[in-house]
């Protein structure tokens, strides 16, 4: 066959096949999006019949009459899908404000799938006008740039780099967990100000060995704020080892190991320690370390040599189950430092939650600085007895966060959790009632309560005071009142005369949800500081539902729909319910810091819901639920995920994180928040996100995107005169510095591993500030990384 005749065949062939590839590649991408209408119509249609938004039914639809058009080759279709779009950027910006990270999921999705349109086989498949392309490609591209430029305006911006207050710490020291027996974290240190503190680097580090043992505690928790005496440091890892280091160097000095028990633990934890000179401290035991630990003894170690003071209670420790009972080691032990006040070093305890209805004790203890003998006990079950008893009543509220002391008043503020077993009280004694989840003023002396007052009546939600209470003084008309701040799960925070217990601020109590479980009943109202700002909690509604695509985002709304929610303090039953805040915060352990210099309190807060459900005996019994401790049973956080056992209780409970079913919290963010109050108007300064969203992702997946989200908070910041507030407490490996007065993020800093400990500063016998931290994870993230205490400090200056 002549060639000129072939030509046309072959060119004519080559037209068909790319023909065939363009109908092929329509219907990909109308196969594609088929599906994802089914999903948003159906349930949409569901949350429409549930009272919810009809936004998800109508984009349904009509990304299914699209798919249908594409299907069939007809640029109806593309054009049914940008009307979608540009339905849902007007509905996604008037239901969102237009908060970046509250788009995301609306936007996002539908705009990357529309993209796919205008790949030039996909056009081709369904005959784009010209004019179409421009105009989609331009919507679509508008969606994603408002997304990533909203993000990006709204991050803050940093460099990543490798009258009658408690006496003031010299700049040099910082000898309380809390640099003060009031608690309150500021430091009077100005060496590292906002004018050079991004030029912080590393200045030494330190590594305590800790691993996990065969049969041990699960996982390890590093959140240890060490305290500085002279130029030493002492701190302790998860196991109670405690050590002495250089405070210039990081060099051990000395290392004091109590060889503690973890078997059947399912965490191992150590806050801190307490530092005691007597009057001769040159004399051997002059100095004392204190530490309570987690097999519950409480030891008593010379802080010169590390070597046990052997006329502290028995060879240099004291048995704190004494007079608690035959329990589970895992049941009774403690994980807060203890506080010296007066002529006592006092100390809590703690338990795992959710266990037993009677579990130990929650007595507090105060014992003979020199001696170790016992001093005084306040007993919720017996308050004003004072005097140790031979054996404590069990199933009463016990204190395992940390206590503040007033020297000059002499009083000890005590924090008390729930009353176990946390999420059910139709048992509770009237001890357990008046004394759950209350700060207790108590001589340090004797021992007897001088006053009391509760964040939350009839606790069924494990909001137990777990922040130190903070003293400060506060303005009240034109006289500065002694007084003590505390803020709570709830978010609520709390300011009170320490000397008396009177709101200084006004308290209300508000009615609140009522209906619980049979057995149980709830409190008629609930305490509201009317003229504090709340932190932890902003309103929940559908629209605050998140996920990472509209599908999940769905799931999240018809949850949220299906769920139980009357607002806080929405009882649990035996239908699932949601709690908000969730059962970690609010505010916890890590407290508040307080800038005396300028009035400012700090707080970091976590902003995430958890779903509640009552489950009865039987259903306990098929979860294979018991008290940790029971023999045979193999410690680990995976049975808390699974629920609580509340044994001698008539329900057991569960109790999550509200996710997505990729994993990520049906909450939109931020998750976590940093915020500033003036103590003197009351008023918000500020308050932003905190944590970066580059180290979470579905199904625990790092995103790695480069923009601050506000991830969960657990642990403290402080303050320096200096006009500075550093905090770490993030999952994201990330130490901050912002600026106290303006949330200004002045520097931040990677570290080798998650930091959820306090941090603190000094100045060294050389002269230089040095800022340093705990890294090495948290319990509840049950990660296991590296225990790694890590010092910075500005470049030295060379001398010549």
């Amino acid at each position: 066959m002549p060639q000129h005749l072939l030509g046309p065949v072959v060119a004519n062939s080559d037209r068909n096949d790319g023909v065939r590839l363009s109908r092929l590649a329509v219907r990909i991408v109308a196969g594609l999006i088929a599906p994802i209408a089914l999903i948003l119509t159906i349930g949409g249609g569901l949350l429409v019949l549930l009272g919810g938004s009809a936004y998800y039914l109508l984009a349904g639809l009509m990304i299914a009459a699209a798919a249908i058009f594409l299907w069939r080759g007809d640029r109806r279709g593309a054009w049914v899908y940008s009307a979608m779009l540009a339905a849902t950027l007007v509905w996604a910006c008037w239901e969102t404000g237009g908060d970046p990270w509250a788009l995301a999921p609306r936007i996002i999705g539908p705009a990357v799938v529309g993209l796919l349109l205008l790949l030039p086989a996909v056009r081709r498949g369904y005959g784009a006008p010209p004019i179409h392309r421009g105009w989609f490609l331009g919507g679509g591209v508008l969606m994603l740039l408002l997304f990533a430029g909203g993000a990006w305006l709204s991050q803050p911006v940093a460099t990543d780099h490798a009258a009658a207050w408690p006496a003031a710490a010299p700049a040099s020291e910082w000898r309380q967990w809390g640099n003060g027996a009031g608690g309150d974290r500021f430091a009077a240190a100005t060496q590292i100000s906002p004018a050079n503190v991004a030029r912080l680097q590393p200045a030494w580090s330190f590594e305590t060995g800790a691993k996990p043992r065969p049969g041990g505690a699960g996982a390890l928790a590093f959140e240890a704020t060490p305290v500085k005496v002279g130029n030493r440091l002492f701190l302790c890892s998860p196991h109670n080892v405690i050590f002495a280091l250089d405070a210039t160097t990081g060099r051990q000095l000395w290392r004091f190991d109590p060889r503690t028990k973890d078997m059947g633990h399912a965490f191992a934890n150590c806050r801190g320690v307490a530092y005691h000179a007597f009057a001769d401290a040159a004399a051997p035991c002059g100095e004392r370390i204190y530490s309570a630990t987690i097999d519950a003894r409480l030891i008593a170690i010379d802080a010169r040599t590390g070597a046990p003071c052997r006329d502290f209670g028995r060879g240099g420790e004291v048995a704190l189950a004494d007079g608690i009972g035959n329990y589970a080691s895992v049941l009774y032990y403690v994980t807060s430092t203890p506080v010296v006040s007066g002529n006592v070093v006092v100390t809590g305890s703690y338990g795992l939650d959710g266990q037993k209805m009677d579990q130990p004790s929650g007595v507090v203890r105060g014992y003979d600085l020199a001696s170790g003998k016992p001093v005084w006990a306040f007993d919720p079950a017996d308050p004003e007895r004072g005097t140790p008893k031979a054996r404590y009543v069990p199933g009463t509220p016990n204190m395992w966060s940390v206590a503040s002391s007033d020297e000059k008043l002499g009083l000890i503020y005590l924090p008390f959790g729930v009353a176990t077993p946390d999420f059910f009280g139709g048992h509770r004694s009237p001890g357990a009632e008046r004394f759950s989840n209350a700060i207790v003023a108590v001589d340090n002396r004797t021992g007897r309560p001088r006053w009391t007052f509760q964040t939350v009546h009839h606790d069924l939600w494990d909001y137990d005071v777990a922040a130190q209470p903070v003293l400060t003084d506060i303005r009240v008309g034109n006289r500065l009142v002694p007084a003590l701040v505390s803020v709570s799960k709830t978010g609520q925070s709390f300011i009170l005369d320490r000397a008396t217990g009177q709101p200084l601020s006004p308290v209300v109590e508000k009615p609140v949800p009522q209906g619980a479980a049979p057995g149980d009943w709830t409190a008629p109202t609930q305490p509201f500081s009317v003229a504090m700002p709340a932190f932890g909690a902003p309103p929940l509604t559908e629209a605050t539902m998140w996920g990472l695509t509209p599908i999940d985002q769905l799931w999240c709304r018809i949850a949220f729909r299906k769920m139980r929610y009357d607002g806080p303090f929405t009882p649990p039953r035996q239908d699932w319910s949601i709690q908000y805040p969730g059962s970690a915060g609010g505010v916890n352990w890590g407290s508040i810091s307080i800038d005396r210099q300028r009035r400012i309190m700090i707080v970091n807060s976590t902003n995430m819901p958890s779903l509640n459900h009552l489950i009865s005996a039987k259903e306990v019994q098929a979860l294979g639920l018991a008290p940790m401790g029971t023999p045979g049973q193999k410690p680990s956080l995976e049975r808390f995920r699974l629920g609580v056992p509340q044994t001698g209780a008539p329900y057991g409970a569960q109790n999550h994180m509200f996710l997505s079913p990729l994993g990520v919290p049906c909450i939109q963010p931020p998750f976590g928040t940093l915020s500033a109050v003036d103590l003197d108007s009351r008023k918000l300064l500020w308050s932003q996100p905190i944590g970066m969203a580059d180290s979470m992702g579905p199904m625990g997946i790092p995103s790695r995107l480069p923009f601050t989200i506000g991830l969960p908070t657990l642990g403290g910041s402080i303050t320096t005169a200096s006009g500075l507030t550093f905090i770490a407490s993030t999952p994201d490996h990330r130490l901050r510095a912002v600026e106290t007065a303006t949330g200004r993020l002045l520097w931040q800093t990677r570290l080798p591993a998650s930091a959820n400990a306090t941090p603190m500063t000094y100045v060294g016998d050389d002269g230089r500030q040095y800022l340093v931290i705990a890294a090495g994870g948290s319990a509840a993230l049950a990660s296991n990384e590296r225990n790694v205490l890590v010092a910075y400090a500005l470049p030295q200056v060379s001398r010549r």
